[in-house]
């Protein structure tokens, strides 16, 4: 059942509902625009769509969901079958059994559909809770006292939809924002007495840039997922709102793997530049290209055992090997671990760029800019960005005639903002002859990347 809402109480029903009934939500971006959605209809073709009016959503695809509906409804009623809301119980779920699809990026430019399983879900959900809390066993259930957890996140996010579990996961009730803005939190933070946040770093950096600073002094503790940190933003986040930042390691596919807890810091255990200490709970690995699991303090690819992925849906299903291999899930970072299990990333195997917390693949802003009238080639590589953590940026070759680099760099923008979602356009243009390529005529994207870190230095503030 595809579910294409916006953050509210309706996609926290629809999602709470559809595992009552036993059904399979498949979570949409509710950023997506019209084409994006199609592309996640076409790879899963779901039996059932659930959306708004407001939404980015074609005739067609209405037409598909509406014909569902009323085969279903014919069904229902002529097998005489009823249901009645208080009566209706929930399937027995086996630790295997799917449980939610989440769209993330793939490699062919083009979102992949992962399907994650209830079992490995609440897993990785309990890992990071008894982690946060530093205790084993069951833990108490929060009591009417305590207050909200407030939902920064949007659910169609990992970090989003695994903070509403943990909220739930602990009794406590959720306070729920459908955008993220700097007003919307010092307003809320106050007036619910809210003592915790789970943000991505572009939150923590508007935070850190408002002024007069909100009212944050409930708080005790903030968790930053998404991407990296930049450890001065973290600083100058915590010497102005005295805040304790904890950051957190994993992904969509890998989910909770590694961070640092309040336990860890007053043990004495972080390490400066480290992601964190791998949770309780989770197998990891430092691989070398072969598959041989390294020593403490070699680099080499992170490699996670975890029953939370089944792999991917739809097209492409055929490419499982590339995530899971006996088990085990190939992160595409490249980290190593020292001799108390502490990870440190050096870098990404992937040609992942990370903006604002999303994830955005060169491939698919690729084949848009090419779409541009006056664009012959182009490579999309990320651009370090205080704000967003990186920005895309495209580095094309002109088509003759050739207007000049200002108009060549606005047309390029401005169809990307028509085409895409706004976390995924492109932010700056350059204009160059030619695109350095290797011998067999790939591109080589560490020259790109050298190029654009020349020629723009450090990123402006994205708009």
């Amino acid at each position: 059942m595809a579910v294409h809402l916006p953050n509210s109480p309706e996609l926290v029903v629809t999602l709470l509902a559809s595992w009552k009934a036993g059904l399979v939500p498949v979570v949409m971006s509710g950023l997506y625009n019209q084409a994006e959605v199609r592309k996640c209809l076409d790879q899963v073709r779901p039996a059932v769509v659930i959306s708004t009016a407001g939404m980015a959503f074609g005739s067609e695809a209405r037409e598909v969901a509406t014909a569902a509906v009323a085969q279903i409804t014919a069904a229902n009623e002529g097998a005489g079958r009823s249901y009645p809301a208080a009566v209706m119980s929930s399937p027995a779920v086996e630790t295997e059994d799917e449980g939610i699809v989440l769209f993330t990026g793939g490699t062919s430019g083009d979102p992949k559909a992962v399907s994650l399983t209830h079992a490995g879900t609440y897993t990785s959900m309990s890992n990071l809770v008894r982690a946060q809390k530093g205790r084993q066993g069951p833990l108490p259930t929060a009591g009417p006292e305590m207050p909200p957890n407030l939902l920064a996140l949007p659910l169609f996010h990992g970090g989003g939809f695994q903070s509403m579990l943990v909220a739930f996961h602990l009794g406590r009730s959720a306070l729920l924002i459908e955008r993220f803005s700097v007003d919307r939190i010092a307003r809320l933070v106050p007036e619910y007495s809210v003592d915790n946040l789970f943000l991505l770093p572009t939150m923590i950096y508007d935070l850190v840039r408002t002024e007069p600073a909100p009212d944050l002094s409930s708080v005790r503790r903030v968790l930053v997922a998404g991407q990296r940190l930049d450890p001065m933003l973290q600083k100058d986040f915590e010497t102005k709102y005295h805040v304790m930042v904890l950051t957190n390691y994993g992904s969509t596919e890998l989910g909770h793997v590694a961070g640092w807890t309040g336990p860890d810091l007053k043990a004495g255990l972080w390490r400066p530049g480290a992601v964190g200490r791998v949770y309780d709970g989770v197998t990891l690995e430092i691989r070398d290209g072969l598959g041989n699991a390294l020593p403490a303090g070699t680099p080499g690819e992170i490699w996670v055992k975890s029953t939370r992925a089944l792999g991917y849906v739809g097209a492409d299903a055929t490419t499982a090997g590339d995530l899971l291999a006996d088990g085990w899930i190939r992160s595409g970072d490249m980290g190593y671990l020292d001799e108390n299990r502490v990870l440190f990333l050096v870098g990404r195997s992937r040609e992942l760029i990370k903006t604002g917390g999303f994830q955005v693949w060169p491939g698919e802003l690729e084949q848009v800019v090419r779409s541009v009238s006056g664009v012959a080639d182009v490579a999309v590589v990320g651009l370090p960005d205080p704000r967003l953590g990186e920005i895309p940026v495209a580095v094309v070759v002109p088509k003759e005639p050739y207007a000049g680099p200002e108009a060549l760099e606005a047309a390029v923008i401005a169809h990307c903002r028509e085409k895409l979602a706004h976390f995924k356009s492109i932010r700056k243009v350059l204009v160059v002859d030619s695109l350095p390529r290797s011998e067999v005529g790939k591109i080589r994207r560490d020259v790109v990347e050298a190029t654009v870190r020349d020629s723009f230095g450090a990123a402006v503030e994205a708009s």
